[in-house]
C-alpha cells in the first residue's frame, strides 16, 4: 500500500490495442508495498552455457512439428541461443511424497461458456511444508488447452501479479493476451495462490477495513493522527491474523513456489514453464531459487527489485535517499498527466504544470480539513485518501488521465466528490456493494509480511526535511498504510536472490515502466544467472502485449521455438 516502495507492485496491462487492457483489468489497484532493496552491484558474468540434454519428456511427438524461426532470418539480426533443457535430479523433500502423486481431474469450467474448451481441477498442497501431515489447501487451476495438441510443449503456468491477483481470472483472458502461436502450443494453466480466491481465500481485509484504509488520512500532522495511523495498520494485521489462522501464517511467494512445483509434476512436467509479470516474478524467481534444475522456459516479466533490507541494516539515510528516489517518478508520473490536462485546454487545475501541480495540493489540503459529500454507494465522503487512491491511477494508466481529469473538475467546480470516489474505486476494484473484486486488495497483507517481515520503513519514515521538498510524494505516497510489526507467520529465506539456473531465463524491462522501474528487474537478472535481459523503449507496465512487435516477437521465439535473446538486447519504441 502507500508507504516507500523500491519493488513496485501492479498494473499491467492490450497487445495490439487490447491485450494490455485486459491484465491492467486484473490488477487495477496500486499497491505501494513497502519492498526495499540493496542495489546489489552483481556484475553479470559470461552466460552459463545450459546443460545439453534430451528434450522435455512432455513435448508432444506428433508429426506436426513446431515452425522454427533461425536466428537472424525474417530481417531479424540478433542471434538466438538454442534452448535446451537438461535432465532433472532432485527429489522431493522429506514427507512430501504423497503430494507428488495428484492427478488432476480436468473438469469443464463451472462458468464457462457453453462449448468452451477451458478445464478447471485442484491440486491440494500442505499449508505448512514443516508439518506436511498437517492442515491442507486446494490450489485451484483453470486450463486453456493447446490450440494444436500434436504440436503441444507442455504446461505454461502463469501469474499476473499482484500480490494476491487471481491467477484464474488471468487465465480466462488467456486467448486475447498471448498470441496464436504461444496458445497453439501450450496447455495455459492459471491459478489463486493459496489464501486467494477459490484456493483458500479468506477475509484477510473485510470491505470495511479495506474502505477504512483508504479513507484514511494519508497526511497526519499531529501525534493523535499519528498514533491513529499506527494503530489502525496494527489492527489490520492482528484482524488479518486471527482470522486467516495457519493459512494466513503460511503465505508468501516461497511457499507458491513450492505449490508451483507440485502443480508442475500433477500436470506431468519435469520442468517448471512459467510467465510471470509484475510480483508475479518474484514467485518465478523463488522458484527457481529452490529447484534450479527444474527451471524450463521462464519469462520474468517486469520484475519487482528481488533484494531484501532487514531493518537493522538500514539507516534513516538510506531511507531518506530512497524516497527522494522515488519522489522522482511520482513526481514525473503526475506532471505528465498534469500537462496533458493543461494541453487539452480548460483544465480546471490551471494554465500551466506548476499552477496546476499547486492547484491539487491544495485540493487535497482543503479535503484534509473538509471533505466533500459524494452520492457513491457506502462511501458518503469525498476524503484526502480517497481522492489520493483515485490519483494513484493516473500513475498507472495513461487511459485513466480523462475520467480522473473530468471528476477533478466535477469536485474543483461543483464541489461534487462523487466523480472523484467512483474513479477512486474504479483503480481499486470496489463495487458498490462494498465488496473487493479479484482478491488483490483483501489478500496482499500476508504475502507482503512473509516477503518483506519487519523491512526497515517498518519503524523508519522518510524525514519531514524530505517530505517538505516533494510534497507530491508525500501527499500521495509518504504515509505506509501497511505494517508487518506483530507478524507471527513464516519468512522469507531467500533475502538476496541467487539462482542458478541451469537454462536461460528471458527477463524484460520497459524503459519508462512507473511501476516496476527497469533498475529493479535488472537486479532481478543479475539474482539469476545466465538470465538473457531485454530493455523495451517504452512506457507502460508489462512488456508483452504492449504494442511493441520486437519484444513480442522475442518472447514467442522464446516460448514457442525455444530461442532465446543474447543478453542485453534491445527493443526500439
Amino acid at each position: 500500500m502507500r508507504g516507500l516502495r523500491r519493488g513496485r507492485v501492479p498494473a499491467q496491462g492490450n497487445g495490439a490495442g487490447r491485450r494490455h487492457d485486459l491484465l491492467s483489468r486484473l490488477l487495477a489497484p496500486f499497491i505501494s508495498v513497502a519492498i526495499l532493496a540493496t542495489l546489489l552491484l552483481l556484475a553479470t558474468g559470461p552466460s552459463r552455457v545450459p546443460e545439453v540434454g534430451p528434450g522435455d519428456p512432455t513435448a508432444s511427438s506428433g508429426t506436426d512439428a513446431v515452425p522454427e524461426r533461425a536466428a537472424g532470418t525474417d530481417g531479424d539480426t540478433s542471434p538466438r541461443d538454442r534452448v535446451e533443457l537438461g535432465t532433472p535430479t532432485s527429489k522431493p523433500a522429506p514427507g512430501l511424497d504423497v503430494f507428488y502423486d495428484q492427478t488432476i481431474s480436468w473438469l469443464a469450467c463451472q462458468d464457462g461458456a457453453p462449448g468452451s474448451s477451458d478445464r478447471c481441477g485442484t491440486v491440494r498442497v500442505p499449508v505448512d511444508y514443516l508439518d506436511p501431515r498437517g492442515e491442507t489447501v486446494e490450489i485451484a487451476l483453470r486450463k486453456v488447452p493447446a490450440g494444436k495438441p500434436k504440436q503441444r510443449k507442455g504446461t505454461l503456468f502463469i501469474n499476473p501479479g499482484g500480490p494476491g491477483a487471481s491467477g484464474l481470472d488471468f487465465a480466462k483472458e488467456a486467448r486475447d493476451f498471448f498470441s496464436a502461436d504461444v496458445r497453439e502450443v501450450w496447455d495455459v494453466v492459471g491459478f489463486d495462490p493459496r489464501g486467494v480466491g477459490e484456493s483458500g481465500g479468506f477475509p484477510c481485509l473485510r470491505g470495511r477495513d479495506l474502505d477504512a484504509m483508504y479513507a484514511a488520512d494519508p497526511t497526519p500532522d499531529t501525534k493523535a493522527e499519528k498514533a491513529a495511523a499506527v494503530a489502525s495498520r496494527t489492527a489490520r494485521l492482528e484482524g488479518c491474523l486471527s482470522r486467516g489462522g495457519a493459512l494466513a501464517r503460511n503465505m508468501g511467494s516461497e511457499q507458491v513456489a513450492r505449490d508451483l512445483d507440485i502443480m508442475r509434476d500433477a500436470v506431468g512436467d519435469t520442468h517448471l514453464n512459467y510467465f510471470g509479470i509484475s510480483y508475479g516474478t518474484l514467485i518465478g524467481a523463488l522458484y527457481g531459487a529452490q529447484f534450479p534444475d527444474r527451471i524450463g522456459l521462464m519469462v520474468i516479466d517486469s520484475a519487482v527489485s528481488p533484494d531484501y533490507v532487514p531493518m537493522e541494516s538500514a539507516s534513516q539515510d538510506d531511507v531518506d535517499r530512497w524516497a527522494r528516489d522515488e519522489a522522482e517518478t511520482v513526481e514525473e508520473g503526475l506532471d505528465a498527466f498534469l500537462k496533458d490536462c493543461v494541453d487539452a485546454g480548460e483544465c480546471a487545475l490551471g494554465d500551466d504544470v506548476d499552477a496546476a501541480r499547486t492547484k491539487l495540493l491544495a485540493f487535497l489540503d482543503g479535503l484534509d480539513r473538509k471533505p466533500l459529500p459524494s452520492d457513491a454507494d457506502g462511501i458518503p465522503l469525498l476524503t484526502e485518501g480517497w481522492a489520493v487512491t483515485a490519483l494513484d491511477a493516473v500513475l498507472l494508466y495513461q487511459d485513466s488521465w480523462g475520467d480522473v481529469g473530468d471528476a477533478l473538475h466535477v469536485a474543483l467546480e461543483e464541489g461534487d466528490g462523487t466523480d472523484l470516489v467512483w474513479a477512486a474505486m474504479d483503480s481499486v476494484r470496489r463495487d458498490d456493494d462494498g465488496s473487493y473484486v479479484g482478491g488483490f486488495e483483501s489478500s496482499h497483507l500476508p504475502i507482503h509480511c512473509a516477503d518483506w517481515p519487519l523491512d526497515a520503513t517498518d519503524q523508519l519514515q522518510p524525514s519531514r526535511s524530505v517530505l517538505d521538498a516533494h510534497p507530491v510524494y508525500a501527499h500521495l505516497y509518504g504515509v505506509q498504510t501497511d505494517s508487518c510489526t506483530g507478524w507471527v507467520g513464516t519468512q522469507r529465506s531467500n533475502l538476496i536472490l541467487t539462482v542458478d539456473a541451469a537454462s536461460p531465463v528471458l527477463v524484460l524491462a520497459n524503459e519508462r515502466d512507473l511501476t516496476t522501474p527497469p533498475d529493479g528487474t535488472r537486479e532481478m537478472g543479475r539474482g539469476i544467472f545466465g538470465s538473457r535481459f531485454v530493455l523495451v523503449d517504452a512506457d507502460g507496465h508489462g512488456v508483452y502485449a504492449n504494442d511493441n512487435d520486437c519484444a513480442d516477437s522475442i518472447v514467442d521465439d522464446y516460448l514457442v521455438r525455444s530461442l532465446a535473446p543474447r543478453n542485453g538486447e534491445t527493443c526500439p519504441a
